[in-house]
């Protein structure tokens, strides 16, 4: 039963790499976008009143959010076994989707099995996660970028 319960903390180990790399990778603004249309004191007041469907939602630059999940993932592989579980091997990328206001990433990597399957040759398994992360602004009355309650 141990043994079982290692590859599934090892699986849960890759599902937190995952969302670390996909929420480093969401934190990459896109600046013009974010900056378009905050030139005004009546923004605020336009914006929650004539709201469009992304208003909340908070723009990402995608191709540096990319670099940045890349060397998230990189960390990780590399890391101790402080957080990554010793039966992982390097975590690579299999997908990366970016819209503009979301990331959504699949991630791969061989586990070495901490047990042998009786009549097997069985010693590694292949595991997969997959997220998607997006930030929004909290609902409140913005001034200047800085929110007032």
């Amino acid at each position: 039963m141990t043994d079982i319960a290692s590859i599934a903390i090892a699986q849960r180990s890759l599902v937190q790499a995952t969302e670390a790399a996909s929420q480093r990778g969401t934190h990459e603004l896109d600046l013009d976008n974010y900056y378009k249309g905050k030139g005004t004191i009546f923004t605020p007041l336009i914006r929650s009143r004539y709201s469009a469907p992304n208003a909340r939602k908070i723009p990402i630059n995608c191709s540096t959010g990319y670099s940045e999940v890349i060397k998230e993932l990189h960390d990780w592989s590399v890391s101790s076994g402080a957080q990554k579980r010793i039966e992982l091997g390097e975590i690579t990328l299999e997908s990366y989707e970016c819209d503009g206001y979301a990331i959504s990433i699949g991630t791969r990597v061989i586990a070495k099995l901490p047990f042998v399957i009786p009549l097997s040759r069985l010693a590694q398994i292949e595991l997969h996660a997959g997220v998607a992360t997006e930030n929004q602004r909290s609902e409140g009355f913005y001034l200047f970028g800085h929110r007032l309650y």
